[in-house]
């Protein structure tokens, strides 16, 4: 089984993941396909650029192939093809459309059309903008602006109603435990189902 934790920068997505991996390995194989933003090689000012987001949805691709060499019971994946391409989506909003951009969004949406297929499971981590708003007060290193976090939101919102993606919404409002528990559930739910 391959589940997708997709979701806003700061809304505990990893840190919830790591949980969640802890709980399922007490039972099962457990491979963790970890978040790759870090793993880029082109400036930091261009990461919304298409060779960037080809680098991003490529590499995810190609690390989740690479742990699923091991076979493992459950793979777990901190982001997924569809956070790439909801970041495509939004550096190109307000783009004049070329035929270059285009032949640009056409490369990166057949990749995210035939490998968001192959996700069994996929969660949308999300936080209210009070708790968000205090999660990122600290932080002056990964500031991100709450405009921009409520662009992401709306933007995969219209994403996964155009696309008719079956995504379970979590909010990561309350404990860690909480939110962890709440995934469990729906994971042990498909697992119950796939066995029977």
């Amino acid at each position: 089984m391959k589940i997708s934790f997709s979701g806003t920068p700061k809304s505990g997505k990893t840190s919830l993941l790591e949980e969640v991996k802890k709980i399922l390995s007490l039972k099962y194989y457990v491979e963790l396909v970890e978040e790759i933003n870090l793993k880029n090689p082109f400036d930091d000012d261009k990461k919304s650029e298409f060779r960037s987001q080809f680098f991003y949805m490529t590499t995810q691709v190609n690390e989740e192939n690479i742990k699923s060499i091991a076979a493992p019971d459950i793979l777990l994946c901190d982001r997924s093809v569809l956070d790439q391409w909801i970041y495509w989506q939004i550096h190109i909003k307000n783009q004049k459309s070329t035929p270059s951009l285009e032949e640009k969004s056409k490369l990166l949406k057949s990749i995210y059309q035939y490998w968001i297929k192959t996700y069994d499971l996929a969660f949308l981590i999300r936080l209210d903008t009070r708790e968000y708003e205090k999660r990122n007060s600290g932080d002056e290193f990964r500031k991100v602006t709450t405009g921009y976090v409520k662009e992401t939101e709306e933007t995969f919102g219209r994403v996964i109603g155009e696309d008719n993606l079956k995504v379970h919404e979590i909010w990561n409002n309350n404990s860690l435990d909480e939110s962890a528990q709440q995934i469990i559930q729906v994971i042990s739910e498909k697992l119950t189902l796939e066995q029977s």
